[in-house]
């Protein structure tokens, strides 16, 4: 192939491909960070503080947070304890397209604050009257918990008894060869679960399955769609920040 065809073959899959992506809309399903976001109660917090610099004219921040603010994934490193083990993966070691990749959501709820546990059952009776979960697959739990995020003090009331999965149904997830697990809620665990309790994360993220959690505009997002994220690149990161989009056909339904 001649350098003149083979740049006319990169034109044309460009084109093709800027053509396709104009055919979607574009779903944002991340949370704004901004001061007084609600944290899980025993990480950082988030602030963003203006940083004057003399005889500079440039505007610029500085950023106090943690790895997992605002819509994150967790990463493997996250509840691996074995600091030279090979499955503690951290966020600089997670393939770029890691979290790219054919969505399915799950919707259920709405909940009191009761912690309810999402079970084995309910996953399998919603795959049986939906969709069937695949190898591949990126999860995503709409418990409408959503609606409950807000800055704090208000904002406390997503972190009292939010919704979650059992260990069994993410197990099950898991064995399913799904590559993450996402939730409209602080944690994919429920809210009465604590240390070696965590059952959901202990499945998921030792087995190489990505966490995200703080997910916002499920609702917005038909059964199966195209669901990216990127995180940032933080060498020895737990962690990170998303910004977390669906893709969906212009003419697509919400189911």
């Amino acid at each position: 192939m001649t350098i003149h065809n083979e740049l006319d073959s990169h034109q044309a899959s460009a084109e093709a491909l800027r053509d396709t992506l104009n055919s979607y809309r574009v779903i944002d399903l991340s949370r704004e960070l901004i001061q007084g976001i609600p944290t899980f109660p025993t990480h950082p917090k988030f602030f963003l503080l203006p940083f004057p610099a003399m005889s500079d004219p440039a505007e610029f921040n500085q950023l106090i947070m943690s790895d997992h603010s605002g819509t994150h994934v967790d990463v493997p490193a996250h509840f691996v304890p074995e600091h030279d083990g090979d499955r503690r993966v951290y966020t600089h070691e997670i393939p770029v397209d890691g979290l790219m990749g054919r969505a399915v959501k799950l919707s259920f709820g709405p909940y009191e604050a009761t912690s309810y546990n999402i079970g084995l059952d309910e996953i399998t009776e919603w795959e049986a009257q939906n969709v069937a979960i695949e190898a591949d697959d990126i999860v995503l739990i709409d418990t409408k918990w959503e609606h409950r995020w807000s800055l704090v003090p208000e904002g406390f009331d997503y972190l009292r008894g939010w919704p979650g999965l059992t260990g069994e149904a993410a197990k099950y997830l898991r064995e399913k060869g799904v590559k993450a697990v996402g939730i409209d809620c602080i944690s994919i665990d429920p809210g009465d679960k604590s240390g070696s309790d965590l059952r959901a994360h202990y499945e998921l993220l030792p087995h190489g399955v990505l966490v995200v959690e703080n997910l916002c505009n499920l609702a917005e997002v038909p059964t199966v769609s195209y669901f990216m994220a990127l995180p940032l690149r933080l060498t020895g990161g737990t962690g990170s920040p998303l910004r977390a989009i669906s893709l969906v056909p212009e003419t697509g339904d919400v189911r």
